[in-house]
């Protein structure tokens, strides 16, 4: 069962945004549904390469906006991968982490998307992003 059921209504306006969030709402659901720290940590190294490609554009979004939270916004990119970091290390000495993956990342995702993206996104179309 996913633990993410991701819908047009979690849609923050800006096409990539949320093309990339329906991707990473895919790949937590099946980090969540891995039997096992070896079936999970080629998905989460894809998860990771994922965040790090929508963080770049979404910075650059930011950027090309003149966002007044950058620094913030990018200190939490900055952050998770991080974390992310630690946990493909637990992932690599053979842990499962099942209540990171069912739990703490798919919150994680939702917070993110109901603050910092969800107000990055109207910014960025206040200030007349189209894309």
């Amino acid at each position: 069962m996913p633990v993410l059921q991701w819908d047009d209504g979690l849609n923050v306006g800006v096409g990539f945004m949320d093309a990339d969030h329906v991707v990473a709402a895919e790949q937590i659901n099946g980090l969540a549904d891995a039997a096992d720290a070896a079936q999970r940590a080629p998905l989460l190294a894809a998860f990771i390469d994922h965040c790090r490609h929508h963080f770049a554009r979404e910075e650059g979004l930011m950027e090309k906006t003149g966002f007044f939270a950058l620094g913030c916004h990018r200190g939490e990119h900055q952050r998770v991968l991080s974390e992310l970091a630690e946990v493909q290390a637990k992932l690599e000495a053979g842990e499962s982490l099942d209540a990171y993956f069912r739990d703490d990342l798919p919150n994680w995702l939702m917070i993110h998307r109901n603050t910092m993206d969800a107000i990055t996104a109207e910014f960025a179309r206040s200030a007349g992003y189209t894309g």
